[in-house]
């Protein structure tokens, strides 16, 4: 038995006072010989006899009803089976996951709107001797009176940080099983996505009960995972439910206060699909670019915004690198993408010239001319050299960290010959890899910009690529885009908005924010996987119906308040006093 106010034991040395009150109660009647009444000994002695017992009785309910308050004000706790009742002091950590996904509609209501029901009735369970944490899907930890916690589950909204279950619960479990409490509970309040639950298992320490409501079925959904313009088109990634129709997208361009919606595409969930850019929005400048998606269950997902650069066509200069390149700088100044004669921006050519001319260098046809090459790039502080050996054959690959400047148009296009290309100085800049064959750099940016390596000639006897539908859009993309300086532009997950970079009156980067794709799937985790993550072989991990979940929270250390009990149990002795009392008068 416990008590949730041990303290007001201090009063069962108020049990003492009947006793004391009958001891002082008690006198000694003087004994007088008077012989006519002699005949009434007997029955005086059993009177006396009747009123002891009836005294005695007094004490005895005087002091139990003293007792039985007493341990009524204290509210004791017994253990009891099944649901309700009150429970020993507990650490429980509340994780209420309000990340995008929460905001889906399920049954004409939002998924947060249940798990922010299960909270209010975990939190209305909590004592004052417990030891109480919620954490968000910002991964704050909230500490508070049951009142101030209570305010910010009601507060809470659908926000664009993604929550990963499995670090979360392994924090929420430590931080509970760090409290000197037998009893410690982690509340996981979540739609389970498949996404959140991908990779790890949650280190719980033994004696952490973790429960979880079990999640909704899932809404058909799809959203706008990612938007990059290249090329002249805007290539849109779908993600969500596999079992999903296709929908359709809207693409909308925005410069200077002009909008319009200019293409429409029809894809799926798992699509990508190209949307050529209207008329007009090859002149230089930053373009803005909306894309939408008809509207399902989980409306956060259905807009993302893009950003990009057009700069003037660049004027190029051929240094001789062979009819492939002559023949493409030929296409592209026909249709106004470079300019040739005057003063070259871009040379292309076996070697980099002096100055700060930029320029896309091609290894010498003769190997006996790899050593004046890589003196010329060494004299321009390029960082990077021709290796001494040729590298293997392979296909082409878009490096992991190439971001928007990368190519991935010509990925898998084959390299028959090329050359290996190294670092000569301090470590690369993220991003200066653009491409690779098998793992090893092809297309290297160097020189802070200025210079672009190619691993191979530009060639049919050094790569498929000159033969390729993609080759003109690449030489296009290396005098245009890659060695004419890519702006700078980043991805980030949060709210869908653009903010610009700016050094002085120009507008020198950006950084796009929208909603982090994996948010989309609604896919459902299996409760196999859910045991496995956050629980593993312990079966830690209890997976309850939604309408349960009040009843089950601190099934654990379960008790029954026995106060009102007791407080019955002193009303029937009062009476029985009274009545005794009254007899005994």
């Amino acid at each position: 038995m416990s008590f949730l106010h041990p303290l007001a034991l201090l009063g069962l040395a108020a049990a003492a006072i009947p006793a004391l009150l009958h001891l002082l109660q008690r006198r000694m009647p003087p004994e007088i010989e008077f012989p006519p009444i002699r005949y009434l000994t007997d029955a005086e002695r059993q009177s006396a006899r009747r009123l002891k017992l009836r005294h005695l009785l007094l004490l005895l309910l005087r002091t139990a009803l003293i007792v039985v308050v007493v341990l009524a004000a204290a509210r004791p706790l017994v253990p009891v089976g099944g649901a309700g009742g009150a429970h020993a002091p507990t650490a429980v950590a509340i994780i209420l996951d309000n990340s995008l996904s929460s905001g889906a509609v399920v049954d004409g209501r939002p998924v947060l709107d249940r798990l922010r029901a299960a909270a209010r009735a975990a939190l209305a369970r909590t004592t004052p001797a417990d030891r109480v944490w919620l954490i968000l899907a910002d991964g704050i930890v909230r500490r508070g009176s049951r009142e101030d916690l209570l305010a910010s589950v009601d507060s809470v909204a659908p926000g664009f940080e993604r929550l990963d279950l499995v670090p979360a619960v392994q924090r929420a479990a430590l931080l509970v099983n760090a409290e000197p409490l037998d009893n410690r509970e982690v509340h996981l309040l979540s739609d389970l996505q498949r996404t959140a639950l991908a990779d790890g298992r949650a280190a719980v320490p033994p004696g952490v009960r973790v429960l979880a409501p079990i999640a909704d079925d899932p809404a058909p959904n799809r959203g706008i995972a990612d938007v990059r313009v290249a090329d002249g088109a805007a290539v849109v990634a779908i993600s969500g439910s596999a079992a999903t129709e296709p929908a359709t997208i809207s693409l909308r361009v925005a410069r200077r206060g002009w909008t319009g919606t200019e293409a429409r595409a029809l894809a799926p969930a798992g699509a990508t699909v190209a949307m050529p850019l209207p008329p007009g929005t090859s002149a230089p400048g930053w373009w803005l670019g909306e894309v939408l998606l008809t509207p399902d269950e989980l409306r956060a997902d259905d807009r993302r915004l893009t950003v990009w650069k057009v700069a003037d066509p660049a004027r190029v200069m051929d240094l001789g690198t062979g009819p492939f390149v002559t023949a493409a700088l030929d296409v592209l100044r026909e249709a106004g993408r470079l300019h040739t004669g005057g003063q070259a921006g871009v040379v292309i050519g076996d070697a980099p010239p002096r100055g700060d001319v930029r320029a896309i260098v091609l290894p010498p046809a003769d190997p006996a001319l790899i050593g004046q090459a890589n003196r010329a790039l060494a004299a321009r502080n390029a960082g990077w050299r021709w290796g001494t050996g040729r590298g293997t054959p392979g296909p082409i690959a878009d490096a992991a960290d190439a971001g928007a400047a990368g190519v991935g148009h010509i990925a898998g296009t084959q390299v028959t010959q090329r050359y290996r290309i190294e670092r000569s100085g301090e470590p690369a800049d993220a991003g200066a890899v653009l491409a690779t064959v098998n793992g090893e750099p092809w297309l290297v940016r160097a020189g802070a910009g200025s210079i672009v390596l190619v691993g191979s000639r530009l060639d049919t006897a050094w790569t498929a690529l000159p033969a390729s539908p993609g080759f003109v859009p690449f030489v296009d993309a290396l005098v245009n885009r890659i060695v004419a300086g890519q702006a700078d532009i980043a991805h980030a997950a949060g709210e869908p908005h653009v903010e610009f970079r700016v050094a002085g009156v120009d507008t020198v980067g950006a950084t796009v924010y929208g909603p982090d794709p994996r948010e989309s799937d609604l896919t459902r985790a299996r409760a196999a996987r859910v045991s496995e993550a956050l629980g593993g072989d312990r079966a830690v991990v209890e997976l309850v119906e939604s309408s349960r979940f009040a009843d089950a929270v601190f099934a654990g250390t379960r008790r029954a308040d026995i106060s009102s009990m007791l407080l019955l149990l002193a009303l029937a002795l009062a009476v029985v006093e009274l009545g005794v009392a009254t007899l005994t008068r």
